[in-house]
């Protein structure tokens, strides 16, 4: 009898602490793994869902941006790499082709950068969204975390109180 009742005990707390938390792509709570598009089955707390909706949408964007990004810039080296004079083996003997470069191919490639640069604050908001909805969700303090930075000031370096 003792038995029965602590392992329903043992049950019940199981499932009111139960944790959420993220694996690669993936959410778990309780053993079972959700994919991220089922969120809303997931999280209870409505600022949860509704930090996780953003960690969502600001992943689309960078996503997006970033593949942009990455063809333009890989597009770009392409282009700016090929050769300006090719040697051509014919029949009768060899003959020098002049091949001009494309044009525009730095303008590629630095407005693949800039893009890959606009990509990244979007993909550290991610990140920092869904950390915030699984310690809503978990019930974890996310107010008031003080810390100390070092950074460059100038010509030397400056350390920092960010709150």
């Amino acid at each position: 009898m003792q038995k029965i009742l602590l392992l329903s005990l043992l049950i019940v707390f199981q499932s009111v602490f139960s944790q959420v938390s993220m694996e690669k792509n993936k959410l778990t709570k309780d053993g079972q793994v959700y994919k991220t598009s089922q969120y809303k089955e997931v999280f209870k707390n409505q600022d949860a869902i509704n930090s996780f909706q953003k960690h969502r949408s600001n992943k689309t964007v960078a996503s997006v941006f970033g593949f942009a990004g990455g063809f333009s810039l890989g597009f770009g080296l392409a282009q700016a790499l090929r050769g300006e004079e090719k040697t051509v083996t014919t029949n009768g003997g060899t003959q020098t082709v002049k091949v001009e470069k494309a044009k525009g191919s730095l303008a590629m490639i630095g407005i693949g950068a800039g893009l890959i640069g606009v990509a990244i604050p979007f993909a550290i908001s991610s990140g920092k969204n869904a950390k915030k909805a699984l310690q809503l969700e978990n019930g974890e303090s996310t107010t008031f975390k003080p810390y100390f930075k070092v950074e460059t000031a100038g010509n030397g370096l400056a350390l920092s109180y960010n709150f």
